[in-house]
């Protein structure tokens, strides 16, 4: 609770120091916003170009053919051709077919302009329709036709026709992959023998077992655990008993304090330790060696002063051979002996089951391991046989393959929406872009305050000085001039709403510009100039 009152403390600490620095908010964003804006504004706008194709891979021989011959998979070679259509080579030859190299002046600008394509040229599939859609965007409309036109000329010339492979060769492949799914089969098996012989015995009974001795182990440690923290509860008890109980009923004559106990033998006893500690780690001037010195000795002058006081008032027909022992006080002390010998033994207890628990844990994660290990082996094996007998299914069909006889047709393509260009630019989008420039600059205002606070902070509150300095602060004076300052914060505030209020209203402008009229920045630009 105290971590958390001092983490409110410090984010409201921040909070002000950014408030008290608000004028850089203002300045900040004023000095980001505006270039942000016109960066923005002067974008040129994009021109989105696009057709749509339709590809048919279906053959009416193709039901015919089917478990008879070895075929290619036509959508897969229609997609290969789509995945490569962007390749280096392919956009290479867009560029020199469109005149876009002309615009590189060397090697370095004819590369960059290939980047450009590959990131901008965009190729989508609606899926199993094989319905693809060719883009791109470019401040030129025509530029952007051309480009989509020689991409879609590009993915019709480079259409992987598909080919039988030669039954001979296919044959030979095929024994080839036999063999060896045939060597992996046979050492997966060995694998699996192995680890059966050597893994599977390693753990004795199943997993629910293992479960079930854990359970009633961390039961038991629960139960030793609550029985300790009983015992300490009982012990804490007897020993503030014993400590408010006097061990004698009378009083020895003085003779040095020797064999009376005081109120100050604990804090004398607790400060000699902690003397020899400091002693350990520091020299005899350190400051704690000293404090701690001074208090050891102001406590033995305290207790020189009871011992010498009760034995003044000592009657002189008092013995003086002893005190009389308090019977209450030595069977608290025996209570107190008996409760530690029990808190020892629970917590000798506590910590075999403790380890014991541990043990099963460890020997726990064994099973899941050896688990996924065997369901790993067992796993590769499966799919080595079912690779070996599929492998032995095809060489079949291959043998079928060379007595049938097997017809291709072309693939077709069909263009749905040849390419065009619409009429309204489709980018940039200046409200999206506006808005974030706004974010932008008053998260830099924000952060240029914060920044600011960090480095010269302003002390507002006592808190804030007691924490810094680590002293007492007994009150808080206010200013003489409290009401001239309050008029000047008054005013600074005015000038933060006014020049907040006017960026927010650029923006509005801005905004509105784009929204109602929708003019691009380039006829606007033409328009002022």
């Amino acid at each position: 609770m105290k971590e958390l009152h001092q983490a409110i403390e410090l984010i409201h600490t921040y909070m002000q120091g950014v408030w008290l620095r608000r004028r850089y908010i203002v300045i900040t964003a004023w000095l980001v916003c505006p270039v942000g804006w016109f960066y923005v504004y002067s974008l040129p706008p994009t021109y989105e170009a696009s057709a749509r194709l339709y590809v048919e891979t279906r053959t009416f021989l193709e039901p015919l053919l089917r478990n008879l011959a070895l075929r290619s998979n036509s959508d897969q070679e229609i997609k290969l051709m789509a995945r490569t259509l962007l390749s280096r080579p392919n956009l290479q030859k867009i560029a020199r077919a469109t005149d876009l190299d002309i615009q590189a002046k060397d090697e370095k600008q004819f590369e960059a302009l290939i980047d450009s394509l590959q990131r901008n040229i965009r190729i989508s599939s609606s899926g199993r329709e094989n319905i693809y859609v060719i883009s791109y965007s470019n401040p030129v409309p025509q530029r952007a036709l051309s480009v989509v036109q020689e991409t879609l000329n590009t993915f019709v010339e480079n259409r992987l026709g598909a080919s039988r492979a030669d039954s001979q060769a296919a044959e030979s492949f095929l024994n080839r992959e036999i063999a060896e799914f045939e060597n992996r089969l046979i050492e997966a098996e060995l694998r699996l023998s192995d680890f059966k012989k050597n893994r599977m015995a390693t753990l004795q009974g199943n997993e629910s077992d293992f479960y079930s001795q854990l359970s009633r182990e961390k039961q038991r440690l629960e139960s030793a655990r609550l029985e300790l923290r009983e015992q300490e509860t009982r012990l804490s008890s007897a020993r503030g008993q014993l400590a408010g109980e006097e061990p004698v009923f009378g009083v020895m004559p003085f003779a040095g304090g020797g064999g009376v106990a005081t109120q100050f033998d604990e804090r004398i006893r607790s400060l000699s330790a902690q003397l020899d500690t400091l002693l350990i780690r520091y020299t005899d001037n350190h400051p704690d060696v000293l404090e701690t010195q001074r208090l050891l000795q102001r406590l033995n002058s305290q207790r020189d002063e009871e011992l010498k006081l009760v034995a003044g008032n000592t009657t002189e027909g008092r013995s003086g051979s002893g005190f009389n022992q308090n019977p209450v006080y030595q069977e608290l002390r025996i209570n107190v002996a008996r409760l530690e010998t029990e808190v020892a033994s629970t917590r000798v207890r506590v910590q075999a089951f403790a380890d014991k628990v541990d043990e099963l844990e460890s020997k726990l994660n064994l099973i899941p391991e050896i688990e996924a290990e065997f369901t790993g082996l067992n796993r590769d094996y499966q799919i080595t046989k079912t690779k070996y007998e599929a492998l032995l299914g095809r060489r079949e069909q291959a043998d079928l393959s060379r007595r049938a006889e097997a017809t291709e047709q072309d693939v077709q393509f069909n263009i749905i929406e040849p390419p065009r260009v619409p009429l309204t630019p489709s980018g940039p989008q200046r409200g999206l872009l506006y808005t974030l420039v706004l974010l932008v600059g008053v998260a830099a205002g924000v952060a240029m305050a914060f920044l600011r606070s960090l480095i010269s902070p302003v002390l507002s509150r006592a808190s804030q000085l007691q924490s810094i300095s680590d002293l007492p602060v007994f009150g808080v004076v206010s200013h003489t001039e409290k009401s001239a300052i309050l008029k000047q914060v008054r005013l600074h505030f005015v000038y933060f709403t006014a020049l907040s209020g006017a960026l927010v209203l650029c923006y509005l402008a801005l905004l509105s510009n784009e929204m109602l009229f929708g003019r691009s920045a380039e006829l606007l630009l033409r328009v002022i100039r």
